[in-house]
């Protein structure tokens, strides 16, 4: 008996060294993509956020143009007015503020106004939403200039909010595209 006994022991501690190394070869695995998926997730939001805060709020404001420009107008309609729902205030209350892009040509010159509504919120759960305060940014364009006519917001909220505007319109118009691709959107 001593000897079955014996043989027994060895063997499952080579069981039990087994499945600890195979835990830890699969933990080590699997910490291995979860990092590469931190660091990509990391430079991606890196390489997001360099280029629009290298860049003046007038650079900026051209580049809400272009993307705006790039969604056309609608049907039967001389100007380009799109609408966009996203949180820009970080407040869980209102949870989204309303954005207007609005680009008309006048005689000589092409214009773009931003409108931003914020919301405040009341009632149960804060069901009912109330404008609470609107504000304006105003520009005019020529050629490859852009000169603020008139703004409602200070020079120091100016950039980032322009900035998160932007990056809001662009994951917008990625989701139009997949609509699109897909086939379910309808042109208006």
């Amino acid at each position: 008996m001593e000897v079955a006994n014996t043989d027994a022991k060895p063997m499952k501690k080579r069981k039990t060294f087994l499945s600890v190394l195979f835990r830890l070869i699969f933990l080590g695995m699997l910490s291995m993509h979860m990092l590469e998926a931190v660091s990509l997730l990391k430079s991606s939001e890196i390489l997001s956020k360099k280029p629009a805060s290298k860049k003046t709020t007038e650079e900026i404001l051209k580049d809400i143009h272009k993307e705006v420009l790039d969604l056309g107008r609608r049907k039967d309609e001389y100007f380009i007015k799109r609408e966009f729902h996203f949180d820009l205030d970080e407040n869980p209350t209102n949870s989204e503020e309303h954005i207007v892009v609005l680009i008309y040509e006048t005689k000589d010159t092409e214009k773009m106004i931003v409108q931003v509504t914020y919301f405040e919120a009341e009632g149960p759960k804060y069901s009912i939403k109330y404008a609470k305060d609107i504000k304006i940014v105003s520009c005019i364009l020529e050629a490859e200039k852009l000169e603020i006519e008139k703004c409602d917001f200070s020079k120091k909220e100016m950039k980032p909010l322009m900035a998160d505007i932007l990056k809001g319109i662009q994951e917008e118009k990625k989701l139009y595209k997949l609509i699109d691709k897909h086939g379910i959107r309808s042109n208006n």
